[in-house]
C-alpha cells in the first residue's frame, strides 16, 4: 500500500494509473475504521483496478468542538486494516493539503438538503461534508465513489454534489453493516459502554417493526407508535424519526407519496448520537 500525504504527489500517481487504463475506486473516511468501512473497500476492490482510501478528520463538518475533539483516532490500526484489505493507495493529508493555502469556504448549492433533519440538528455539517468531498473528488478523480447507507442523508447530499460538479463519477451506496444485535456499525459505537452497546440493538429492531407495521396501519400511525416506544425507553432521547422521500429527503405522509421512502432515526443513548435508517419502499414497489 502506497501512502501519500501530498495532494500533488497523489495526483501524479493517479494520473499514471489512468494512463495505464486502470479504473479508480475511492473510499473517503475519517478513520477509526470498522467492518462497515472495510465492506466499502471490498466493494471498491471488486469493481475497480485501483482502490484509493483517504483518512482525514474534517473539522468543517463538526458543529461541536467537543465532538471533534472526542472523535476517535487510531491511524496505525487503521493502516493495518487497510493493508489487510488490499487497498492500493492511502491518502493521509493535512488540512492545508485538502483545502489549500487560501482556505476558501465555498458554499455549495445543496438545494436545501443541508437544512433538514440531520442538517437542522447539525448546522453547517453537510456544507462541510460537501466541501471536503468536492476537494477529494478533484484530487482523486475516481471512476466510482463508495459511501455507506447508514449515513443516508449524506448519500443524498453526495448525489447532489455529483450532479452539480462530477457527472462522470458513479456513486455506489453500500448496505448498512450491523453488529450481531442489529446496531449499525459506527465509529461512535466505541463511546458506548459494553452494556449500552449490547442493548443498542433496540434501534434497528424498532425500525424493523415499523417497516412491518406500516403495511397494515397508516404510515403516520406506525411512526407514532415507534416514536412512543423509543421515548419510553430509559436513557433514550429521540431526536427524530421520520419517513422521507429517498431522493429529496422531504417528509412523506403516506407510502403512496413517493417511489423511494426511507425511515431515518437519530437517538441519543448514553450521551452518544446514534443514526440508523431502513428502506420502507423502493422504486420497484417493495
Amino acid at each position: 500500500m502506497k501512502v501519500f500525504k501530498s495532494a500533488l504527489l497523489l495526483h501524479s500517481e493517479l494520473a499514471n494509473q489512468r494512463k495505464m487504463g486502470r479504473s479508480i475506486g475511492f473510499v473517503p473516511t475519517m478513520g477509526a475504521l470498522h467492518e462497515g468501512h472495510l465492506a466499502l473497500v471490498e466493494r471498491a476492490r471488486e469493481g475497480n483496478d485501483t482502490v484509493v482510501c483517504s483518512i482525514f478528520v474534517n473539522p468543517r463538518q463538526f458543529n461541536d468542538a467537543q465532538d471533534l475533539q472526542a472523535y476517535p483516532r487510531s491511524i496505525e490500526d487503521d493502516m493495518e486494516k487497510l493493508m489487510a484489505a488490499q487497498v492500493d493507495i492511502l491518502f493521509l493529508p493535512e488540512y492545508a493539503d485538502v483545502y489549500g493555502a487560501d482556505d476558501v469556504h465555498e458554499t455549495i448549492d445543496l438545494n436545501g438538503l443541508d437544512h433538514v433533519l440531520e442538517g437542522r440538528q447539525r448546522p453547517g455539517h453537510f456544507q462541510g461534508v460537501a466541501q471536503v468531498v468536492k476537494r477529494f473528488f478533484e484530487q482523486v478523480q475516481p471512476n466510482r465513489a463508495y459511501f455507506g447507507q447508514k449515513d443516508f442523508q449524506q448519500t443524498v447530499v453526495i448525489r447532489r454534489l455529483l450532479n452539480l460538479h462530477f457527472p462522470d463519477i458513479q456513486l455506489v451506496v453500500c448496505p448498512i453493516i450491523r453488529e450481531s444485535n442489529g446496531l449499525a456499525m459506527s465509529s461512535r459505537n466505541e463511546r458506548l459502554s459494553t452494556d449500552g452497546r449490547n442493548k443498542a440493538g433496540f434501534i434497528f429492531h424498532t425500525l424493523l417493526r415499523l417497516r412491518e407495521r406500516c403495511h397494515f396501519k397508516s404510515l403516520q400511525e406506525s411512526l407514532e407508535i415507534s416514536r412512543d416506544y423509543l421515548q419510553s425507553k430509559k436513557g433514550v432521547t429521540l431526536e427524530y424519526l421520520e419517513a422521507v422521500d429517498g431522493l429529496t429527503m422531504k417528509t412523506v405522509q403516506d407510502l403512496e407519496d413517493a417511489s423511494n421512502i426511507v425511515a431515518v432515526v437519530v437517538v441519543q443513548f448514553e450521551g452518544v448520537r446514534l443514526l440508523d435508517n431502513i428502506i420502507l419502499k423502493n422504486a420497484a414497489g417493495n
